[in-house]
């Protein structure tokens, strides 16, 4: 087995070497080694390799790893006979960047031929601990896979020691490439007694060892004498013996010279780092004790939430607690362990970096850090004070003292002119950068060069106490080179940041970099460069007067062309930095932005209104999205934008323009599949992407040529990103995140317009539902399309930045669903109108179909290809509704088919429950999907827009796979009484429906239903509808009906009928129409609508005045488009409920509120109704 490496600061290195020391506890042969130290030639002769790597900077691979990596693209040899497995380790917060090395080495070895030991593992130093969250599970499977199991081990002994009875000098540290430094100074550059001391390093420069500007040097630290004093006793160790080391098994890393122990453990061995679980696992093996070897595997092993092992390595000092491997020796006292345990199987004590803050032009054979000394005290040790290792063991250096230390290039690459403007950010010890950079721009001032100004935004918490090198600063300013705004955070009432000062004065950014200006930022890691770097976009947007996307566009220009550039320290809790942390403590939630409550997340959703705890779905999709499908809808709606901006211009300027119908019902059916439970399937979003791309540049070059047929100027378009066609899914997630709403949450810091920009969104998706429902039928408006491409172009212009515009364009969305609506309405009468019948839900013996959904056309088309299939087979073939298909019953020309049998199950969210139990074939038709279960996987199939990966999808009618499948089953026989699924414990089975009371039977029946008015019979009418979610003991809505008067009658449309028509709710009158009547679909919103106007006309009464009602059970994206289509008509005093959706924000819902009087269904249902029969109170204008 070979182990290659790529290593920037040590830690993948570390890991490779717990590799490196189980591979020989299990009798492997393991050579571990950098990767670019191999003999690349000699790689595809291995019969193993094991990769790990870590990801640097902008996504690049190590140092010591970027020759293996351009050797691996270029080669020409086969992989064929390799084995590999690769680990990569990350940072979760650089979002499109996340473990891009191991994702691109993975990639590539596979397309080299290599065969794939285990799947690739990503190590993430977000998750709760660490790297290793992922990396035990993964090198776990590794031992699986080459040995056929992961059996406890002992730590492996990779080292012999003798004892050599010539005593040594006791010489420090030698490290290749590094050289001895010395100490010039040592200054304390803050107040005494400050609780976080800064210190100015000062080193003289060894002979022939040079510097350049912005680079970093590693200083090789030691551990403190207190700690390598406890290890020897706990160990019985005599620090003053001189011990011969010899590597067994390919170890490297220790001397190999005599040496004596206490130099070998002060300033080798990594002593206050927290173990590796797989150390403790080692030493588990060791114990004595059975009680404590259960309580270390317990500690190696448990990976939950809050795990024990996660306290040790949390960012959050406050709660984490040190625990070093003398910790570990200490409270385990029955560890019977070696110092032949120790070598070798505890890390490297690894070199620390630091930002040179010193100009090479000002001190030639100087070089100057500036380091701040970490002190916190944990909860669970609140009198003791802990110190961080490297920065404690420089504050001690003296003069002329000798440090290891190494020149290494910085990330940062400079400007070569001195004209550049310069955006900086620096918090705290980030302005060392900044410091050199100014010394080095200063020193070309004095020899007369032109030199532009740097804007540097310096993040502090006090101005009297860490204002490092003010005075310097000062006079830099003087010279008219620095523009100063320091942010100190801690000295006032409120808490003031970079973020801001960037926000509250949006111009000064604007000067900078628009004048091809570069952006630096040097400070912590984590969420805080992308606060600052949304606080950008904002600054931009408000100077421009632009849209935040464009300005999105504009960073990501920047980044592309090296003029944005980050330098981020490992992220943590430091109340100095911690924007993020002081935003989420406001004093009321509502008023927390949603980017700041969800912070670092694998995806954001929050289009319907199951969202996970009423915020959004952060890990994967409550109806079952993925990451990778949330990401690529995001850029497929993206992308429609685009297309949609060409279309709509082209039709302002001609208007009569005939070319545009391929495009018009691309777009429906790409739209549609977007909304929540409909299509799940990433390579068919892939394919939507890439058509979209295709067609936008077809209408870009169109656009151009009807411009200037008509002598007209085209308008410049409002996105600057020029994406190239993409087809690799991992660039399009990454591309898919960055336009994503989270994204454009956390820029724009104004989640009311942003969620209200979203909802038009939304209404344009339900719309594009129930329009490509009618386009089925052969039936479309042209007027539909052109305001889907219409509403798109408008969230590109500056007034979708106005909170009343994006209102008047959600209530445009809602008068064209009206027409879509009405246009359904009219398709669905193809079988003709509604008419009062009862739908079984019973079982009968035969082969069988499920149909599920919403589409009556496909539900018609599978009924006839069943008779076609008895005319030519003699088999009959029973077909059963699901879910919104249920008023299928109530259409003559459908009722009328002998193979329509009878209605199966409930609504849509239970059909994880009840599809196993049907012995037939099943069909997906529109939006009521979620995740296939393996019992009913092999027999299910989509259709239309809807999609889920490794699902058969049928195309254009071709049903003959789902009859197959069907006539293979096993169906209903005689014994099969009663359906056999799980009974739905909130609701009772029934094994009747009435259905088919449409509008053209309600009206038609006009004159017996203002009689029982007349008479009494009917108090109030109460329209219940929508559509309903997953929570099964959510019962407000069969409370609501339940406890309704006896003379009101009950109108449900959508899939909330399911919460109620197991109610037995009585006749009006003598009359014989049911009190509880169902119009049908959420579409037959339609019907209600009809229904209040001929009610208020007969009334002679405005639909407000009527004694109506109306609740709507909020959940997905057509619902919306129904409550925009009420409000458009003036209806007021709807609720909506159970909750209201997470993209409403308080204060827009108070708009609306203020505007229709829309309300939020109470907890008290007895309150609601006494509300509605009361007359709900309607704000006055």
């Amino acid at each position: 087995m070979l182990i290659l490496y790529g290593s920037q600061t040590g830690t993948t290195e570390s890991f490779a070497k717990i590799v490196h020391s189980f591979a020989t506890a299990r009798g492997l042969s393991p050579r571990l080694v950098a990767a670019d130290d191999f003999d690349h030639a000699d790689l595809v002769h291995e019969d193993v390799i094991v990769f790990l790597t870590s990801t640097f900077y902008n996504g690049e691979f190590p140092s010591n790893f970027t020759r293996t990596w351009d050797y691996l693209q270029t080669t020409t040899a086969k992989f064929t006979t390799t084995k590999f497995a690769v680990f990569g380790l990350g940072n979760s917060a650089t979002k499109s960047n996340f473990n891009n090395a191991g994702k691109q080495l993975d990639a590539q070895l596979e397309a080299l031929g290599g065969e794939r030991l285990v799947p690739l593992g990503l190590g993430d130093e977000q998750a709760d601990s660490g790297h290793e969250t992922s990396f035990r599970p993964w090198v776990q499977s590794l031992w699986v896979k080459l040995l056929g199991g992961h059996g406890k081990m002992t730590l492996p002994v990779q080292y012999g020691i003798s004892y050599p009875t010539k005593d040594v000098e006791s010489a420090p540290r030698t490290i290749p490439g590094f050289d001895a430094f010395r100490v010039v100074s040592n200054t304390l550059l803050t107040p005494v007694g400050y609780e976080r001391p800064s210190y100015l390093l000062t080193l003289e420069l060894p002979p022939r060892v040079t510097y350049e500007l912005g680079d970093h040097i590693q200083v090789a630290h030691v551990n403190s004498d207190d700690l390598v004093l406890r290890l020897a006793r706990r160990m019985h160790l005599d620090l003053s013996t001189t011990v011969h080391l010899s590597a067994l098994a390919n170890s490297t890393g220790l001397p190999t010279d005599p040496v004596k122990l206490q130099v070998l453990l002060r300033d080798h061995l990594d002593l206050s780092s927290p173990p590796s679980r797989s150390f403790l696992e080692g030493l588990s093996a060791l114990c004595t004790d059975k009680k404590e070897a259960t309580e270390l595997e317990h500690l190696a092993e448990d990976m939950t939430a809050g795990n024990a092992y996660s306290q040790y390595v949390g960012t959050n000092p406050a709660s984490r607690i040190p625990f070093t491997l003398v910790d570990v020796l200490e409270l385990y006292p029955s560890i019977q362990v070696g110092l032949e345990h120790i070598l070798g199987n505890v890390p490297i004590l690894p070199p620390r970096y630091y930002s040179v803050c010193s100009s090479p032009l000002m001190l030639p054979r100087h070089v100057q850090i500036v380091y701040m000394v970490a002190k916190w005290q944990s909860s669970k040790s609140p009198l003791k004070t802990f110190t961080g290792a490297a920065a404690g063991y420089m504050s001690h250096l003296k003069t002329d003292a000798l440090v290891t230390a190494q020149i290494s290039r910085g990330y940062f690459k400079v400007p070569e002119s001195l004209e550049t403007p310069i955006l900086g950010v620096a918090l705290g010890t980030g302005i060392s950068f900044f410091r050199a950079l100014l010394q080095h721009r200063a020193y070309h001032q004095d020899h007369n060069a032109i030199v532009s100004k740097i804007r540097l935004y310096f993040g502090i918490r006090h101005a009297s106490k860490d204002f490092l090198f003010q005075n310097e600063l000062d006079t830099y300013v003087n010279r008219g080179l620095l523009e100063l705004a320091p942010a100190c955070s801690h000295d006032g009432a409120s808490f003031v940041t970079p973020v801001t000062l960037i926000r509250d004065f949006p111009t000064s950014v604007a000067e900078y970099l628009d004048n091809q200006g570069v952006y630096f930022y040097c400070g912590i890691g984590g969420t805080i460069p992308e606060f600052h770097e949304a606080a950008i976009e904002a600054a931009l947007q408000a100077s421009h007067k632009s849209t935040l996307g464009s300005e999105m566009e504009t960073v990501d220009e920047m980044k592309a062309s090296g003029r944005w550039q980050i330098e981020a320290f490992s992220s943590c809790l430091d109340h100095e930095n911690a924007l993020q942390y002081q935003q989420k403590v406001q004093s009321k939630k509502e008023d927390t932005p949603i980017s700041d409550v969800v912070g670092d997340c694998a995806m954001f959703c929050f289009q319907c209104g199951q969202t996970n705890q009423g915020i959004g779905c952060t890990k994967i999709g409550v109806c079952g999205k993925t990451p990778t499908v949330a990401a690529l809808q995001d850029l497929l709606v993206d992308h429609l934008k685009h297309l949609s901006w060409y279309a709509h211009h082209i039709r302002v300027v001609d208007p009569d323009v005939t070319s545009l119908t391929e495009v018009d019902r691309f777009s429906l059916v790409a739209l549609f599949s977007t909304l929540t439970n409909v299509n799940f399937d990433a390579t068919r979003f892939v394919t939507f992407i890439q058509q979209t791309k295709a067609f936008t540049d077809t209408l870009s070059q169109e656009y151009a040529t009807v411009c200037k047929a008509h002598g007209v100027t085209p308008r410049a378009v409002p996105w600057k990103r020029t994406d190239a066609n993409v087809v690799d899914i991992e660039e399009l997630v990454a591309s898919g995140k960055k336009v994503g709403v989270l994204s454009r949450l956390r820029a724009g810091r104004n989640d009311a317009l942003v969620g209200l920009q979203e909802m038009l969104v939304y209404g344009l998706k339900g719309l594009a539902a129930y329009t490509d429902h009618s386009f089925q039928f052969g039936n479309e408006k042209p007027e539909i399309y052109h305001f889907i491409h219409e509403a798109f172009a408008f969230l590109w212009s500056p007034e979708a930045g106005k909170v009343d515009k994006v209102v008047d364009m959600l209530m445009k969305c809602g008068q064209v669903n009206l027409t879509a609506l009405a246009l359904l309405h009219e398709s669905n009468n193809t079988y003709g109108a509604q008419s009062p019948g009862i739908a079984t839900s019973v079982p009968r013996p035969g082969k069988c179909i499920l149909v599920s959904g919403h589409d009556l056309k496909m539900l018609h088309d599978v009924l006839e290809a069943c008779a076609s299939y008895k005319t030519d087979h003699g088999v009959h073939i029973n077909v059963y509704t699901h879910g919104e298909l249920l008023p299928a019953h109530g259409y003559p020309a459908l009722r009328a088919s002998p193979h329509l049998i009878g209605h199966f199950g409930a609504a849509w969210q239970r059909q994880s429950l009840e599809f196993a139990h049907f012995p037939g074939s099943i069909l997906m038709t529109t939006n009521c999907l979620t995740q296939p279960k393996t019992e009913y996987k092999d027999r299910l199939f989509t259709a239309g827009a809807v999609g889920w990966q490794d699902i058969p999808h049928l195309e254009d009618g071709q049903y003959a796979p789902l009859l197959a499948k069907a006539v293979a089953g096993v169906g209903f026989t005689d014994a099969d009484l009663k359906f056999n699924y799980p009974a739905n414990p909130f609701v009772n089975t029934v094994e009747k429906y009435h259905v088919g009371w449409g509008s053209e039977t309600v009206i038609g029946a006009a004159a017996t239903v203002l009689q029982a008015v007349t008479d009494g019979h009917i108090s109030r009418f109460y329209v219940i509808g929508g559509c309903d979610g997953y929570e099964g003991e959510r019962s407000y809505y069969t409370d609501l009906a339940k406890a309704l008067p006896d003379t009101s009658v009950v109108l449900t449309v959508g899939c909330g009928k399911f919460r109620i028509n197991h109610l037995d709710m009585g006749t009006i009158g003598d009359t014989g129409i049911p009190r509880l009547l169902d119009l049908g679909q959420c579409n037959d919103s339609y019907s209600a609508v009809q229904i209040a106007l001929a009610l208020a006309q007969a009334l002679q009464c405005g639909v407000n005045d009527l004694p109506l009602s109306i609740v709507l059970s909020w959940f997905e994206q057509k619902a919306v488009v129904v409550l925009l289509t009420l409000l458009s008509l003036g209806i007021r005093n709807i609720r909506v409920g159970p909750t209201v959706p997470a993209f409403l924000r308080p204060s827009i819902f108070k708009v609306l509120h203020e505007k229709f009087n829309l309300m939020a269904i109470g907890a008290d249902v007895h309150q609601d109704i006494a509300n509605m029969v009361g007359g709900d109170k309607t704000p006055t204008a």
